[in-house]
Parts: C-alpha cells; structure tokens; sequence
C-alpha cells in the first residue's frame, strides 16, 4: 500500500471517529454546564489543568518516544527492542507517577489555598481535597499507563484500532458521568468519571494490544539496554521540554485564570469556549495521528521529497477546511451557548469567538510538530514552543488581571500565529517549505463574503436551530463555489485525492 492510500485510509478512520466523538464530547460539556453548578465545573478543571502540566514531568517525552521508535524499529526488523522500549517506558512512567502523586498530595492544602480556591468561591474545602485526591491518585496514575497503551497502538500505525481509542473513552466518560451525576454524586462525578473511564481503557486496550497489534510482545525477548535506554531518553528529553511548552500554551491560561479570576472564568474558558472552538482541529488531529509514524518511516527511508510535498498538500487541506469553520462559529457564539449550555455561560461568546482563529493556526502547529518529532528533530519543537511559551506566559500576566477570558483568548491566539511563523521559517530550511500566503489570504477572503449572506438570513430567521441549519447550508455552498472559481481548491486533486 502507498504511502498516500495510507495516510488517505489513516486519517479517514481518525476522522470518521473524531467526527463521532465530537458530539460525545460535547454532550459531556452540556451535561456538566446543565448539571452542576459553574463553580463545580471550574474546580474540575483547575484541578484537571494543574494536573495537565504536572504530567509532564510523569511522561518525559516518552510517550511520543513510543510512537518513534516502533517504526523505526519494525523497518529493522528488531521486535524484541519494541518490547524492551515499551516495558521500560511503562515502569518508568508507573514509578513517577505514583512518586510525583505523593509529593502532589503533601502539597495539596497549599495547591487548594492558594491556587484552586485563592479567590474562596468554593465554601466546603473538604469537597476540593477529595476531588483532588481522586485526580491525583486516580486519573493522574492511571491516565499515564493508558497513553502508553494508546501511542504504542499508533507506533504500529494500526489507525482502525487506534482511531476508536478516542472515542470509546470519551463515550465512557459520558456513560459514567450521567450515572454518577444521577446517584447524586454531584462535584465527585467527572473526576470519579475520568478515573473509572482509564482504567477500562487500560484493560480493553491491553488486551486488543496483545492479541491483535503486537502478539509476539509475550514470546519476544526483554532486553536491558544502556544504549537503548540513552537513545530513548536522547530523543524523549526534548519532547518533555517541548511538551512543556505546548502545556504551556494549552493550559496556562486556565492556571492564570483560576488563580486571578476565579473558578467561574474556568468554566466559561475550559467547559465552553475551548471545546467549542476545538472542532476546528479534527481534520489536523486525524492527520497527526497518522503523521508522525509514517514521517518517521518516510525519513528513515529517505523518502525527504515525498514528505515535503505531503505536508504542503497537507497544510494547504487543513486551513481550506478550517477557515470557513472558524468564521462562521466566530459570527454565532451566542446562538450556540444558548442551544446547548444556558445564559450562564454567554460571558464565554466572545472569547470564543478570538479562539476560533486562533485554533486554524493550532491546527498547523500540530501537525508540523508531528514531522518534526517524526523526523526526530524534537528540539526544534521545544525551541519554537519555548518562544511561544514565553510569550503567551508574559501576555497572559498581563492582561487576564484587567480582561480575564478575552485577554486569555487573545494572547492564546497571538501566541499560535507567532508559532506558526517560526516554524514555516524551519520548514523551509529542511524540507523546502514556503507558507502560501496567497493561498490563505483568498480562503479568508472567501470565508468573510460567504458570510454576507448571513446578515440577512439572521434578520428573518428567529427560530435557532433553523437558523444555524440555513446559515451553515448557505455559508458552506457560497465558500465551496468561491473556493473552486479562485482555483484555491483544484477540484482534479480533490477527486483523487492526491496527499501524496
């Protein structure tokens, strides 16, 4: 099979699931908005995001190490190191976790002071302690041993199993939170929800793992190794680092909010506006998962033309999708919070709005990112994450104290574009890529005509869900018809869906 079937057929399955989760997740949300109080769904996720960027320091990078050295060691034809790499990833993450979750509970009544209640929204303070408990014990623990399981999934390139990874997890999450938010489990119910949820994955997906992906793992000989050991944590060091800084990125800004603002900011921020906007980056998400393998493959065999050209179809694919997405969800913020939350949350609508942006230039970030790490040139990512970190700390603090969820929303999408620049500069140094300016510019300008029509629609229609189906109908087919006449999407290469 084709490097390009293989990517086509890949990311069709990643996609198809993460089309599929993505209600699931959301239901999730609207569950948590509609069931607990907006204090209740912030102490989650400040608990959660805190957890977030500790588990850096659980994974060193090992995790993505995983996913590099199994196809790399499958063209070697070396099995017995795949399971020596697997095994000693596993008890190194195991050892960590458990010691990183004891110091977390020495320091909890400083965390729960200072941090997640420093603005006393919460009155029961046992109610965080045992919340936090279950995280730090629970999910933070066994979440680590499940993404082992998951990534070596994907190091296999198994995209048919490893595409339902995410969806029967969200699924279960769901399941379990409706049960527990029934029983009247009320604050406990998502982190008792995530908790349960990790350890059926670890069991289901064990299992498939050793029957069906890699069944030689119980007949194939461990191997301690120094120098396998040293590769490993060679090429995991500065994906930590890098990792790091995407954490940053992803979960500094719900650390400042909580700290400056409140657990009601969190909830607007984490439970509404990100999720939302995050639908954006499905199509970047299912590629990524089959990216990254596969460009490691690609590397190793010195197949550096088919990459580059891959990648630039790839990114070009990516912003043609994600950009009409963002205009349209950035037009009717409001509209949505209504349908599926309630007017608790419209505070969420503008931040929303900045964030979707923001996502299109996330979408590319991640993906190149992937053929960084792919082509095991990790420090550039952690280079380029750091200056990206650095800045979004710097603006953060500067501007969440006076704007809150906008000011984080902003900075969060400056910092995205700043990455993006970077790494087109670095992109064009190794494998001759040149960002298409033009390309992109027509997109947006497509994007904002496509929705002229809209303003008129808006007028006539006051009915929401009718509203949103019309719109989208119209929005969609004007954008396709601009995109074809501008030569922006070339409807041959469409047709056969040329990646590579």
């Amino acid at each position: 099979m084709s490097y390009k079937e293989r990517m086509i057929k890949g990311a069709g399955w990643n996609f198809l699931f993460l089309v599929l989760a993505a209600p699931v997740g959301y239901f999730v949300r609207i569950l948590y908005a509609n069931s607990l109080t907006k204090v209740e769904v912030g102490l989650f996720y400040a608990i959660f995001d805190l957890i977030s960027m500790i588990a850096i320091f659980r994974g060193l990078g090992l995790n993505n190490a995983v996913i590099y050295f199994i196809p790399k060691f499958l063209v070697q034809n070396r099995k017995d190191l795949i399971k020596s790499t697997l095994i000693s990833v596993l008890i190194i993450q195991m050892l960590l976790a458990v010691l990183i979750a004891f110091l977390m509970y020495l320091f909890s009544p400083i965390l729960i002071n200072n941090y997640i209640n420093s603005q006393n929204q919460f009155g029961d303070v046992t109610v965080i302690f045992l919340v936090f408990l279950i995280m730090v014990f629970g999910y933070y623990i066994f979440d680590g041993i499940k993404g082992v399981v998951f990534n070596s999934i994907q190091g296999f390139q198994n995209q048919k199993i490893f595409s339902t990874c995410n969806f029967l997890n969200i699924s279960s999450i769901l399941i379990l939170s409706v049960i527990f938010i029934y029983f009247g489990f009320e604050a406990y119910s998502p982190a008792l929800a995530y908790t349960i949820t990790s350890i059926l994955m670890i069991v289901i997906y064990g299992l498939i793992f050793l029957t069906k992906v890699f069944p030689e793992f119980l007949t194939e000989k461990f191997i301690f190794s120094k120098k396998l050991l040293k590769d490993i944590f060679s090429y995991s060091m500065p994906i930590m680092f890098g990792s790091a800084g995407f954490l940053v990125m992803g979960y500094l800004d719900s650390i400042c909010l909580t700290y400056f603002t409140g657990l009601d900011a969190v909830a607007d921020y984490r439970n509404v506006a990100m999720p939302t906007v995050t639908v954006l980056s499905y199509f970047a998400g299912a590629v990524c998962s089959v990216l990254l393998p596969m460009s490691t493959e690609m590397w190793e065999k010195g197949e550096k033309k088919n990459l580059s050209e891959g990648l630039k179809n790839i990114l070009s694919y990516s912003f043609i999708i994600s950009v009409p997405l963002a205009v349209i969800l950035a037009y009717f913020p409001t509209v949505l919070i209504n349908l599926f939350f309630n007017e608790n949350y419209l505070t969420a609508a503008l931040p929303m709005s900045i964030l979707s942006f923001g996502i299109i230039f996330l979408s590319m970030n991640n993906i190149v990112f992937n053929v960084f790490n792919g082509i095991g040139k990790p420090h550039l990512s952690t280079k380029i994450l750091y200056i990206g970190a650095v800045f979004n700390l710097i603006f953060n603090l500067l501007l969440i104290p006076k704007f809150g969820t906008i000011g984080a929303a902003f900075t969060t999408t400056l910092s995205y574009i700043l990455i993006q620049i970077l790494q087109t500069k670095y992109l064009n140094k190794f494998l001759d890529y040149i960002f298409p300016v033009k390309k992109f510019i027509l997109c947006v300008i497509s994007s904002l005509i496509s929705i002229i029509p809209l303003f008129v629609i808006k007028e006539m229609i006051f009915n929401d869900y009718l509203l949103i189906l019309l719109s989208g109908i119209v929005y969609f087919i004007l954008y396709l018809l601009l995109i074809l006449v501008l030569k922006i999407l070339n409807i041959n290469e469409l047709k056969s869906l040329k990646f590579w």
